[in-house]
């Protein structure tokens, strides 16, 4: 028969390396995939925490690094538009940035299905200026305009024809 202090020393010695990898530092392209997973499933708060995780290890010239940026702000459209607006610009406009026409309509389409009209237009305006022979990205305008619309949202149909899409 085993000992009492003997058991509990031995259950301690193979219980604790599961602890330790556990709760030690993930690599960030550990948190990009533990972000990427919490978005599948909607957990918006954890995703972030993971994103912004590895976002500080990543220097931008890491090929990780624009997919958890993007990570970052779809989790943030959920959590709070207005700063995933302020990201993604930050980010889309920086000199080098490896953000492309997809990545910006991706957003603003992501920002209308939540009726964050005001997010979106802010992003369009910024990204027909930056892009102004994408057809794509003109195109947005017309999806908010028509989701703007159908939600009677007036004061995103005004900021629309201010900018030529009424």
């Amino acid at each position: 028969m085993m000992r009492p202090n003997l058991f509990f020393a031995l259950s301690l010695a193979l219980f604790a390396p599961s602890v330790s990898s556990c709760g030690g530092d993930a690599t960030p392209a550990e948190n990009v995939t533990a972000g990427s997973t919490a978005l599948g499933k909607s957990d918006w708060k954890a995703a972030r925490e993971s994103f912004d995780k590895a976002l500080a290890s990543l220097p931008a010239t890491d090929p990780a690094y624009k997919r958890a940026k993007l990570g970052q702000i779809e989790a943030l459209i959920q959590l709070e538009p207005d700063k995933a607006r302020a990201e993604f610009l930050a980010y889309a406009t920086a000199q080098g940035s490896a953000a492309d026409s997809k990545d910006w309509r991706n957003v603003m389409s992501k920002l209308t299905a939540k009726a964050k009209f005001k997010e979106a237009i802010a992003i369009l305006e910024v990204g027909l200026k930056q892009h102004p022979g994408d057809g794509q990205i003109k195109e947005m305008g017309d999806a908010i305009k028509s989701a703007a619309e159908k939600a009677g949202d007036s004061e995103a149909l005004g900021s629309l024809a201010g900018l030529g899409y009424l």
